[in-house]
């Protein structure tokens, strides 16, 4: 018994040309993002180092308490601080390349709190400044025209 080969219609042809030009763009754009996303973390580890240089040779400040952090040793606290700075900083790169990004989010919550917090210590300052504010009035004349000495 002969086999009868089928061979793909005219139409057939294009869709399957049109499915891997399609294809190729999408492995292609795969690839374009995450070379941009680890173009991100790079710089986002860059900037850390960077960072880290200028504040542990004194450069930033030469408090011996900022000189002496470790930010290599996740067991401190400014370690973890740094982790989560570094991965920020990383989120805000992936938005202006439009990749999303886990965190994107929660830049945007600790940037309305942190304008809610700087508002409520202006309020707070001004307050403050208010009640300390201090009205002296003698009851008698600093001109020392005392109209009782007559």
């Amino acid at each position: 018994m002969a086999k009868i080969l089928k061979f793909p219609t005219p139409e057939e042809r294009k869709q399957k040309e049109k499915a891997k030009i399609i294809e190729d763009a999408y492995q292609e754009s795969r690839d374009t993002v995450e070379e941009a996303s680890n173009e991100c973390v790079q710089t986002a580890q860059f900037l850390m180092d960077v960072l880290e240089e200028f504040i542990v040779t004194g450069q930033a400040s030469d408090l011996q308490q900022f000189m002496s952090m470790n930010f290599r040793d996740e067991t401190q606290q400014e370690s973890r601080d740094m982790f989560a700075i570094v991965n920020l900083i990383n989120a805000m790169l992936n938005r202006r390349l439009g990749i999303p990004h886990v965190l994107t989010k929660e830049l945007d919550r600790s940037y309305l709190q942190t304008k809610l917090t700087i508002k409520k210590n202006e309020e707070a300052r001004e307050n403050l400044e208010e009640e300390m504010d201090i009205f002296f009035e003698p009851e008698f004349d600093l001109d020392g025209d005392d109209d009782d000495s007559n």
